[in-house]
C-alpha cells in the first residue's frame, strides 16, 4: 500500500471515530409543543432541521402537545425537559403544585391571544351574552384554564356556563353544526381550523380576552429550575437556536411549512402559512418587539397580570415576576432581535 493511500485510510478512520465523539458531546433536549404541529411551531423545528442547535451543541426532539396544561405537567413531571405553554397555564400549575414549580425562560408571545369565538350570526356580542351559554374547550386548554380571569374582568357568573369538556378535534365541528354556543381556544388555532372547514373569517366573531380587561402575555419556553440550574448553556442555546428559527420562520415561509410537514404530512401548507402571518400579527410582533427584541418583558407588566391571575384562581399567595419569569439564561440582548 503507497504512503498516500494509507494516508488517506488513517484520515478517513480517524473520522469515523471522531463522528460518534462529536455526537456524545450534544446535550439531547427533549421538548414539548402546547399542540399539535401548527405554523408558528416552524420557530423550533426549523434550527433542529437546518442544523443550527446541532451547531449549538444540542440535539433536540420536538414533540407535539395537547393543550398548555398538559405540557406544564409533562415539564414538570421530568417527561420533557422544556416546553413551550401558555404563561398563566404554568402560574396555575405553580399555585396548585409549589413542590414542582415550573419558571418561564424566555416569552415566545409578547401578547395572549387566547379569546372566546362564536358564529358571526349568533347573539354573542359582548362577555354578559355568555351568561347561561354552553361552551366547550379541551379542557387542559389555556382559554379554559384562564377564562376565570375573563370572567372576574367582566363580572360573569361562570356557575351560570355550562362547559362541555370535548377533545380538540371536536372542537370547531361542533360550534358549527351549533351543538355550542361558543368556544375557547388561541385565536389563530380556531380561526385557521375553520379556514381549513371552509369558514372564512367573516363567518366567526372573536372575544380576545386581551380586549376585554386583561393585559396577558402569551406563550413561553417553561423548564424546571434544577435543571436550567443544571443545564444553562443548554437552555441559552435553546434559545438562542429559537430566535435564528423565528427569524427563518418569517423570512422563509416554505421552509417552515416543509420542516413542519416532516412531522406532520397532513399539514395544509396553505392554511398554515396563513396561521404563520395570524401568529406573528396577533401575539408575536408588536413594537416591543420590533424595537427590543424578543422576550423583552415588563416586570411592571407581568406583576399587574399576576395579581389578576392570583385573584381569579383564588392563590393564598400571589406569585412574583421573579419567581414566574427569568431573563438569567437569555443569550445577549443583541442577539435577541427580531426582523418582521
Amino acid at each position: 500500500m503507497s504512503m498516500a493511500r494509507y494516508a488517506r485510510g488513517l484520515i478517513a478512520g480517524l473520522a469515523l471515530i471522531a463522528l460518534p465523539a462529536a455526537a456524545q458531546c450534544q446535550t439531547n433536549v427533549r421538548f414539548v409543543l402546547d399542540w399539535a404541529f401548527q405554523g408558528q411551531h416552524a420557530m423550533f423545528t426549523m434550527p433542529a432541521d437546518d442544523g443550527t442547535f446541532g451547531r449549538l451543541g444540542l440535539n433536540v426532539t420536538v414533540d407535539r402537545g395537547v393543550g398548555s396544561g398538559d405540557t406544564v405537567v409533562k415539564v414538570a413531571s421530568g417527561t420533557y425537559d422544556l416546553g413551550i405553554a401558555d404563561l398563566y397555564s404554568m402560574v396555575r400549575f405553580n399555585g396548585q403544585n409549589p413542590g414542582q414549580r415550573l419558571i418561564a425562560v424566555m416569552l415566545v408571545d409578547d401578547k395572549s391571544a387566547l379569546g372566546v369565538e362564536t358564529l358571526a350570526k349568533s347573539p354573542i356580542k359582548t362577555p354578559q351574552d355568555l351568561v347561561g351559554k354552553k361552551i366547550g374547550s379541551p379542557v387542559g386548554d389555556a382559554s379554559r384554564q384562564l377564562f376565570p380571569l375573563f370572567a372576574q374582568a367582566n363580572k360573569l357568573d361562570q356557575a351560570s356556563i355550562k362547559w362541555s369538556n370535548i377533545a380538540p378535534e371536536l372542537r370547531e365541528p361542533m360550534l358549527i353544526r351549533g351543538e355550542l354556543d361558543a368556544i375557547t381556544g388561541h385565536i389563530t388555532t380556531v380561526l385557521m381550523n375553520l379556514r381549513g372547514m371552509n369558514m372564512p373569517a367573516s363567518t366567526i366573531r372573536i372575544l380576545p380576552y386581551v380586549d376585554f380587561g386583561i393585559d396577558l402575555y402569551g406563550h413561553a419556553v417553561v423548564v424546571r429550575p434544577d435543571y436550567a440550574e443544571k443545564n444553562p448553556d443548554a437552555v441559552r442555546n435553546f434559545i438562542a437556536g429559537s430566535v435564528h428559527g423565528f427569524n427563518a420562520m418569517i423570512k422563509d415561509r416554505d421552509g417552515a411549512i416543509a420542516s413542519l410537514k416532516r412531522r406532520d404530512t397532513l399539514l395544509n401548507g396553505e392554511v398554515e402559512k396563513e396561521r404563520i402571518q395570524a401568529s406573528l400579527d396577533y401575539r408575536m410582533i408588536t413594537d416591543n418587539v420590533i424595537k427590543n427584541g424578543a422576550s423583552n418583558v415588563d416586570p411592571a407588566r407581568l406583576e399587574r397580570s399576576l395579581q389578576a391571575a392570583g385573584g381569579a384562581f383564588e392563590f393564598k399567595t400571589i406569585p412574583s415576576a421573579a419567581e414566574t419569569y427569568t431573563e438569567r439564561y437569555l443569550p445577549p440582548r443583541a442577539e435577541m432581535k427580531i426582523v418582521p
